[in-house]
């Protein structure tokens, strides 16, 4: 049971630019809240999902942020929305507590939109700008799923920092 709702669109193509970089995106849904503004839907159908992964710094699946500050209709909400056997539902952040059922009133939504905001144009003008610094977000744990260990020198500045805290 939702508050009124139209849906405005679906599978939508989209340009999206973030520092002077353009990326083809496709939104799964948007509709109209009759509580104002618009939210932005994604479908799930598996995997482990939270919206947690979109907060910053670095998110690990920013696709929804994204869409939220590129879109040109006020977003008050975004949400995934899962849909398994059994498993049926939304899970995201929105502006107001009314929005979407189960999705979670942010605890401030403008300063949310400015730091996922913020955080896209400063890892677009790092990416555009040719920065490939040994920075995994995860240590070693990203390393596993990388695949470019002979160009990487991430086990060189481990193992540097392994010798620094044995020394002291």
């Amino acid at each position: 049971a939702r508050p009124a709702f139209s849906i405005l669109s679906v599978e939508e193509k989209r340009n999206l630019e973030f520092a002077g970089l353009e990326f083809a995106a496709r939104i799964d849904r948007m509709d109209r809240l009759s509580t104002g503004g618009h939210a932005i839907i994604d479908y799930k159908t598996g995997g482990s999902i939270t919206p947690r992964r979109w907060d910053p710094p670095r998110p690990d699946e920013p696709q929804l942020a994204l869409y939220a500050v590129a879109a040109k209709e006020e977003v008050t909400a975004v949400a995934f929305a899962k849909v398994r056997p059994g498993e049926m539902r939304f899970m995201g952040y929105s502006r107001d507590d009314k929005a979407i059922p189960k999705v979670q009133k942010a605890k401030a939504w403008q300063p949310l939109m400015r730091a996922w905001k913020e955080e896209a144009e400063s890892l677009g003008k790092s990416f555009a700008g040719g920065e490939a610094g040994v920075d995994p977000k995860k240590d070693l744990m990203t390393c596993r799923y990388c695949g470019l260990e002979t160009l990487c020198r991430v086990y060189e500045k481990i193992n540097v920092l392994a010798e620094e805290e044995f020394e002291e």
